[in-house]
């Protein structure tokens, strides 16, 4: 569902949160790559650039863009095209989580194309898990070099922004991206004596680097309970087992002896578990944008053209924490709106629900109206 009269209001309430909220231009704007969008396409066109923030910012209002993308790399030539003529200075590590990319049991009841508070968590949980687990634990990455943003819809962004890292060609990045996902991790590498008889199984322990030291960490929390050890795919006599004989796997474990108890089938059970271990600790990012130096990302404080919401740039890990999108990302908080809006699931946005709506001409937030209109679900009515 969409009408010219919907987009032309939107384009002027977009001008106006630019006219009001000035967007902080990146740094080093002269150096970087901007893309924008409109209704059709998130990035209609790119290789644009400009020499000051009041340049940009005057962009911004004159021409109400639905999507403002920037480059995580620095260029010489930034609006240079081929590609090659940019002259490359570098570029930030870009990291982009997607409530899509995550597996959760609501996707069963709304689909894909519809996003809930299970969504909005889970994107979260999972950006916290790359800035903690990965980031700062296993890259030494402070959180001061992490810029942390929502994305305007589905997910996160995290910016790094370390020096030494600026030089990173596509391969090198790809590698960081592969051992966030745990690609190419298998047992045999966590395990190395699996398979080879008379000899007790030796594994990763609790205090052990990276990838060991997650997965034994990781199986230690199940061992809590019978039923977080089902979940890891242990038949139920050996996952009570498991937790009965707790206080001995975990003195065990401690010393990479993962062979405390007696276990049918040995290696292919602890096989099967490592590889339930590894699908749930790794973070869900997407390797494309991490490995490509030259990716625009959305700007932080732009507004999102597919929600109507801010891409809002959050100041650490505690704010993330404490971030709730449907309250905090709000763009559009003054004036109301009438739409037709048909949709068989609710929405909460700023602490009210709003919906379901059978076909139903309704006087919403502009905020609201706004939202159901471009995830197309509603129609702005004359008179808006």
């Amino acid at each position: 569902m969409s009408n010219p009269t919907g987009r032309d209001a939107i384009t002027e309430l977009i001008r106006d949160y630019y006219r009001s909220a000035p967007v902080p231009a990146p740094a080093e704007i002269e150096k970087r790559e901007f893309g924008f969008g409109n209704f059709d396409d998130k990035v209609a066109f790119r290789h644009t650039s400009f020499k000051t923030e009041q340049e940009f910012k005057r962009y911004l209002v004159d021409n109400a863009p639905v999507f403002v993308d920037c480059s995580t790399a620095y260029y010489t030539y930034p609006a240079a095209r081929p590609m090659e003529k940019k002259e490359w200075l570098g570029s930030d590590l870009g990291f982009d989580i997607d409530a899509t990319d995550i597996p959760t049991a609501c996707k069963k009841v709304h689909g894909m194309g519809w996003l809930c508070d299970q969504c909005l968590e889970a994107a979260k949980a999972e950006t916290l898990k790359l800035a903690e687990s990965f980031l700062r634990d296993d890259f030494g990455i402070s959180e001061r070099e992490m810029e942390i943003n929502f994305s305007g819809n589905r997910g996160y962004h995290i910016h790094v922004k370390k020096k030494s890292l600026l030089r990173l060609d596509a391969g090198a990045r790809a590698e960081i991206s592969g051992y966030i996902r745990g690609t190419g991790l298998t047992a045999r590498t966590l395990f190395p004596s699996m398979g080879e008889r008379g000899m007790p199984l030796l594994g990763p322990r609790p205090n052990g680097k990276g990838w060991y030291g997650k997965v034994a960490k990781g199986f230690l929390a199940a061992l809590d309970s019978e039923q977080s050890l089902l979940e890891l795919g242990l038949e139920p006599p050996l996952a009570r087992k498991f937790h009965d004989k707790k206080a001995l796997v975990e003195m065990g474990m401690t010393n990479g002896n993962w062979d405390m108890i007696r276990v049918p089938k040995k290696d292919e059970v602890i096989s099967s578990v490592a590889e339930k271990l590894i699908a749930r600790l790794n973070a869900r990012i997407d390797e494309n944008v991490t490995k490509d130096p030259s990716h625009l990302m959305r700007l932080p404080d732009t507004i999102h053209g597919g929600t109507g919401l801010v891409a809002r740039k959050l100041g650490s890990i505690s704010a993330l924490e404490k971030f709730d999108p449907m309250s905090g990302a709000i763009a559009f908080r003054s004036g109301e709106m009438r739409v037709k809006a048909d949709t068989k699931f609710a929405i909460t946005m700023n602490g009210q629900q709003y919906g379901p709506f059978a076909n139903e001409t309704v006087t919403l937030p502009a905020y609201v109206a706004t939202y159901l209109y471009l995830k197309g679900v509603a129609n702005m009515q004359n008179g808006s």
